[in-house]
């Protein structure tokens, strides 16, 4: 009788062993040329500003992008830069960031610019 659970003991541990072996195959992950899913897209540490640099009225601004967020505050991207509400660059801050359009401040002049607001230029 032992041995007959000797042998069974036996068995089941190589089946296991296999099957934990053939499961580690299946779920190894690739990396390669791939990105890596951990880093943020976009860090705050890095902002682009010299597209703003040279700006001197509300017409030289293109708005490319807003991410709104009321509750975490939103952001705009603005001639490549990323601009937070009330943040700075040069002579342009973005007073209001709305889901559609940011309220700019250049040189004490406050101005709206739309997203997308080329396009609605160019249907006109």
């Amino acid at each position: 009788m032992q041995f007959f659970l000797w042998i069974l003991l036996i068995s089941f541990g190589t089946l296991s062993y296999s099957h934990a072996a053939e499961i580690d195959k299946k779920t190894l992950y690739d990396a390669e040329r791939m990105r890596d899913p951990f880093t943020p897209l976009l860090s705050s540490a890095v902002h682009e500003v010299s597209g703003l640099l040279g700006v001197e009225s509300i017409d030289d601004i293109t708005v490319e992008g807003i991410v709104y967020d009321p509750k975490n505050g939103s952001v705009a991207i603005a001639n490549g830069s990323v601009l937070k509400e009330n943040e700075e660059i040069g002579n342009v801050k973005a007073l209001k960031i709305e889901p559609r359009k940011v309220l700019f401040l250049v040189n004490g002049i406050e101005g709206y610019k739309s997203l997308y607001q080329e396009e609605s230029e160019n249907q006109q």
